[in-house]
C-alpha cells in the first residue's frame, strides 16, 4: 500500500514538474540557455557550488569564458525543471539598458530584496514613484562639500592606519590578508563621512559591552542571519545569536539618538548642523526642507544611510583588496602609477580635490579592477507583467516576449568580461580607461538608478591608493614551490564576502618606497 501510494506520488510530482518546466519556458519564449535542476538564485540552488546540473550563484565567474558563447548569444535563459522560477541573464549594454529603464512592468522584488530593507525602505529597495522620493532628497546629500570631506578623512585615516599599526616605521610588512585592513579602512571613511562619527582606528566608546565599530562589523556580517532566524531563537542559548542582537540593539539605539540630535540641532539652529558635511546630516537637512510629500520618515532616514554604509563599505573595501592584488602581479603597472603619482601630487602632499581629479592613472587602475571583479556582480529586476526584450544584433536583432514572474539578471563579471566591449578582458589593462567618459563606466549601474556613491567611492579609492602607492610597493606573498600564475590562481576567485562579490584573503608584503 505504502509502495504504491509512493508511486502515485512520485508519477503526479514528476507530471507536476515536467508541466511547470513547460510553461517557464513559455513565459522566456524558449530563449536558448541553460537547462538546470534548481534555479541559480533561489534557495536551494544558490547554495550548492556549480556543477553541470546546478549553475549556482558563481556560475557568471566559474563560467564566464564560454557560458555566452557556448549559446553564440549575449543574453540567455535559465530554466530550472525541479525548483525556483525562470530567469534571464544577460552580458549585453543594450539590454541591461532596457532592463533598468522606469517601466511598471519590472520592479525590484521586496521579498527577494528583503536585506536591502533590514534598517528601513530606501532608495535602494524601493520602487518607481517611491524610488523617484527616495532618490530625491538621498541625491542631494551627495556634492562637492561630500567628496572634499571623503577626501580629508580618507587621507586622515590612512596616516592614522599607518601609525596605530607601526607600519610608518617599518620597511617592510607582511599581511597574511590585506582584506580585513580594508574592511576596517573603508568602514571607518563611510562611518565618519556617512554619520559623521570620529571612527578611531584603535579603540572606540563602548555602548552595553559592544563598541560602535563592533557592532557595525557584527551587523555587517550577519544581515542574512537577521532576517533568517524567527524572534523566539534569539533567547535560546546562543552566544552569536546573542551576538547578532546586541548588535542591532546597539546600532538601533544609537540612531535613534543620532536622529533625535541632529533634528534639535536644526530645530535650534545650531551652529554645528550648518557646519557638518556627514551624509547623514545632510540627509536630515534635506529631508526637513523637503514638502510633505517628500520628507523621509526615521526609519527611512536610518534605511537610507544603512544602505551607504554597507553598500558603500563592502563593495569599496573588495575593490581594494583586488586592486592591491592585481598591482602586486604587475609592477611594471605600480611603477607607472607611482610616477604619475609624484608628477600629479609630489612627494609629501595630501591631495587636493583638483589633483584628486587629474590621477587619472590612479582612477584607471580603479576602474579596471572594478571591471574584473565586480562588487555588484548580479543586478536583478522581476518582471510583473508581459513585457518585451529587443534583443541587439548580436543575438539577432528580434523582440523576445517574456512574461510575468520572471528574474532578469545584468550579468555585470559577463559584461566587463565580454570580449567584444573590452578585447582580451582577461588581462589587466589600466590603459584601457585612460581615455574614457564617465558613461563608459558602466560597473555603477547605468540609467535613473545608477549608484548615488559612485563619485564617493572613486574620490576615496583615488585618494588611498594615491596615498598608499607613493610610500609603498607590494609584491605577493607566495606559498613554497607557488609560482605568480598559482598564487593567482588561488587568490584571486570570487565569491561571496558578506553582503557582495570579492576575491579571497589575498597575502601581501608592503616594501617601503622612502623612509616614512
Amino acid at each position: 500500500m505504502f509502495v504504491s501510494a509512493l508511486v502515485v506520488v512520485s508519477v503526479f510530482f514528476a507530471i507536476s514538474r515536467v508541466l511547470a518546466y513547460i510553461t517557464a519556458l513559455k513565459r522566456v519564449s524558449h530563449m536558448p540557455g541553460l537547462r538546470c535542476a534548481l534555479a541559480p538564485m533561489a534557495f536551494p540552488g544558490a547554495i550548492f557550488p556549480t556543477t553541470f546540473w546546478n549553475p549556482g550563484l558563481l556560475w557568471p565567474w566559474e563560467w564566464r569564458k564560454s557560458a555566452y558563447q557556448q549559446f553564440q548569444a549575449h543574453t540567455i535563459s535559465c530554466v530550472p525543471f525541479l525548483s525556483g522560477p525562470p530567469s534571464i541573464y544577460t552580458s549585453s549594454v543594450e539590454v541591461a539598458k532596457q532592463i533598468f529603464s522606469p517601466r511598471l512592468e519590472i520592479w525590484k522584488d521586496p521579498h527577494a530584496n528583503e536585506i536591502l530593507s533590514i534598517w528601513g525602505d530606501n532608495v535602494l529597495s524601493s520602487n518607481h514613484d517611491m524610488h523617484k522620493r527616495h532618490r530625491r532628497v538621498a541625491g542631494s546629500a551627495f556634492n562637492g562639500d561630500t567628496y572634499n570631506m571623503v577626501m580629508q578623512e580618507t587621507a586622515n585615516l590612512y596616516y592614522e592606519m599607518m601609525e596605530c599599526e607601526d607600519w610608518s616605521t617599518s620597511p617592510t610588512v607582511t599581511i597574511t590578508a590585506i582584506n580585513g585592513y580594508m574592511s576596517k579602512f573603508t568602514l571607518g571613511v563611510i562611518s565618519r563621512c556617512g554619520f559623521g562619527i570620529p571612527f578611531p582606528w584603535k579603540g572606540s566608546t563602548k555602548v552595553d559591552g559592544m563598541t560602535f565599530y563592533e557592532a557595525l562589523i557584527v551587523v555587517a556580517k550577519s544581515s542574512i542571519v537577521r532576517i533568517a532566524t524567527p524572534r523566539w531563537a534569539y533567547k535560546l542559548p546562543i552566544r552569536k545569536l546573542h551576538d547578532v542582537e546586541k548588535a542591532f540593539s546597539t546600532l538601533s539605539v544609537f540612531m535613534d539618538d543620532l536622529i533625535r540630535t541632529r533634528k534639535e540641532e536644526f530645530a535650534h539652529d545650531d551652529v554645528a548642523s550648518k557646519t557638518r558635511q556627514d551624509l547623514f546630516t545632510k540627509l536630515v537637512a534635506a529631508s526637513g526642507s523637503a514638502n510633505e510629500k517628500n520628507k523621509l520618515d526615521d526609519q527611512e532616514l536610518i534605511g537610507n544611510v544603512f544602505t551607504f554604509l554597507f553598500a558603500g563599505h563592502e563593495t569599496t573595501s573588495h575593490s581594494l583588496s583586488a586592486i592591491l592584488a592585481m598591482l602586486a602581479l604587475h609592477p611594471e603597472e605600480q611603477d607607472i602609477l607611482f610616477a604619475h603619482i609624484i608628477e600629479v601630487l609630489g612627494d609629501d602632499r595630501v591631495p587636493t580635490p583638483a589633483q584628486v581629479d587629474a590621477m587619472y592613472k590612479v582612477l584607471a587602475c580603479f576602474q579596471e579592477t572594478v571591471r574584473m571583479f565586480p562588487s555588484a556582480a548580479l543586478l536583478t529586476r522581476d518582471t510583473t507583467d508581459v513585457i518585451t526584450l529587443n534583443l541587439p544584433e548580436e543575438d539577432g536583432v528580434k523582440p523576445v516576449v517574456v512574461e510575468a514572474g520572471v528574474r532578469l539578471v545584468v550579468d555585470m563579471i559577463g559584461m566587463h568580461h565580454n570580449p567584444q566591449l573590452f578585447p582580451d578582458p582577461e588581462r589587466f589593462m589600466p590603459s584601457r580607461w585612460y581615455d574614457s567618459c564617465d558613461s563608459d563606466l558602466t560597473f555603477f549601474g547605468m540609467g535613473h538608478r545608477i549608484c548615488l556613491g559612485k563619485k564617493f567611492a572613486m574620490v576615496e579609492a583615488v585618494t588611498f591608493l594615491a596615498l598608499f602607492f607613493r610610500e609603498w610597493k607590494v609584491e605577493p606573498v607566495l606559498a613554497d614551490g607557488e609560482t605568480l600564475a598559482q598564487w593567482q590562481e588561488r587568490t584571486m576567485q570570487m565569491g561571496m564576502r558578506g553582503l557582495a562579490f570579492g576575491v579571497r584573503d589575498v597575502p601581501l608584503k608592503l616594501n617601503k618606497r622612502r623612509n616614512a
